[in-house]
């Protein structure tokens, strides 16, 4: 009998150190992307429900290559998650080799938030719908530009589905980061960009930079008169979102803990208005549907950045 006690203070007293240890968050991108917001937002709110703790590491480099093949070859016992976001289901199209499975070495967890992304001209450029953009383009083969944040970056992919979806030829302009194609848009130096609504706000609201149009089935409340681009009359649906992955072998209980406790904390109310400020939504979605999405959106990718012919140099 002693020993049987003895036995279970001991498991007791180690389940109950694994609870208090903090869980290493990695986030690929660097401190203040909207990675980095979405991701301290969650923690934090639920640390703030339930206790939990949380160290939030930014392991940059490599477009986040780094960071997720790290959390794919992390040990699967709940201490390590990971952000990923809409580049992550680009990979196997980008890229002929990584040192992960893109398909099954991290599992996806919990949906934190998604936000469509908005088609913002350059007010030099005086086009002011999406329909006119269209038209331009078409007249005018290739003498428009659009910025990205670099070849094979999010931006580049979602522009190159809007040039095949609206048949349009626009010449693609690399750049370092998306602050550098804004500041380009604003000085006139390139005449489109395709951002995600929390980067593209600034410019839109102080009036220097003109949206085109939305990319979500519904007008977004940040910009309420920016019609949709299916509106527009292009068939233009896709969405910038962010979640957490675990490593595989992560046991199931601990994948859907976590979901309930993203899920909990990004819709109460103060959250909820925080992310709407941003054009952002959080998501219901159970783990399995993550999954499922994140599936869905590596074939979508895979098809649109070979059609477009796109190639990243490892």
């Amino acid at each position: 009998m002693r020993l049987l006690v003895a036995t279970f203070l001991g498991i007791l007293a180690a389940v109950c150190h694994a609870q208090q240890r903090p869980t290493r968050v990695l986030v690929p991108f660097a401190p203040g992307g909207a990675s980095d917001v979405y991701t301290r937002m969650a923690t934090a709110k639920i640390t703030e429900l339930t206790g939990k703790t949380f160290v939030v590491e930014n392991r940059t480099g490599a477009g986040g290559r780094i960071a997720w093949e790290t959390a794919a070859k992390a040990t699967g016992d709940g201490s390590t998650i990971v952000l990923i976001d809409a580049t992550y289901p680009m990979l196997p199209g980008l890229f002929d080799k990584l040192g992960w499975d893109v398909s099954g070495d991290l599992v996806p967890a919990a949906m934190i938030a998604l936000t469509p992304f908005v088609v913002v001209a350059s007010t030099q450029s005086k086009l002011t719908t999406l329909p006119a953009l269209i038209q331009e383009a078409r007249a005018r083969p290739g003498k428009l530009n659009y910025g990205s944040a670099g070849v094979g970056s999010v931006t580049h992919v979602v522009a190159a589905l809007l040039l095949h979806s609206t048949r349009i030829d626009v010449t693609h302009v690399p750049y370092k980061g998306m602050s550098d194609v804004s500041a380009a848009l604003q000085g006139g130096q390139v005449d489109l960009m395709v951002a995600a609504t929390p980067t593209a706000l600034g410019a839109i609201r102080s009036g220097k930079a003109v949206p085109l149009a939305v990319s979500s089935g519904a007008r977004s409340p940040a910009l309420p008169s920016v019609p949709t681009a299916m509106e527009s009359g292009a068939d233009y649906l896709v969405f910038n979102w962010f979640g957490f992955a675990v490593p595989k072998g992560t046991p199931k209980n601990l994948i859907d803990a976590l979901r309930d406790d993203v899920a909990r904390a990004m819709s109460t109310p103060d959250v909820s208005e925080k992310l709407a400020a941003q054009g952002a939504q959080a998501s219901a979605d159970t783990a399995d549907q993550f999954a499922a999405f994140v599936r869905s959106e590596t074939r979508r990718w895979t098809e649109v950045i070979q059609a477009s012919r796109i190639k990243v140099e490892q």
